[in-house]
């Protein structure tokens, strides 16, 4: 009922095999091949590997390796603007940074007046 191809051990494949093989692996896989650099080569791949022995879905993926994406637009935010610290956080920040021995009593004299100044 089935015929099965058995090869001789010390015959084995002949070059003219190995190279037909060779190229029919790489025409068989060409949609693959061509679409490797594609956003979405492993969808290809995927689809020529299953697929690919119908006629169809080697067309298919084909197709799919040489089409140019849709560009994916990435809208960024604008940055949140900085708020102004008010005068009584200002002074409230430097009186701390003079009890923890940041600022001196001079420092923390002159950017008390720089603060009050806005």
């Amino acid at each position: 009922m089935f015929t099965v191809l058995l090869l001789d051990a010390e015959e084995g494949l002949g070059i003219t095999e190995t190279i037909g093989a060779a190229i029919a692996f790489g025409i068989y896989f060409l949609p693959a091949i061509i679409g490797r650099n594609h956003r979405q080569s492993g969808s290809i791949a995927l689809l020529n590997l299953l697929l690919g022995w119908t006629i169809i879905g080697w067309i298919a993926a084909l197709i799919w390796s040489v089409s140019t994406p849709t560009p994916v637009i990435v809208q960024q935010a604008p940055p949140a603007p900085k708020e102004n610290p008010s005068v009584a956080d200002e002074l409230l920040k430097l009186s701390q940074l003079r009890d923890t021995g940041v600022l001196s009593e001079e420092e923390y004299q002159q950017q008390r007046t720089k603060a009050l100044s806005r």
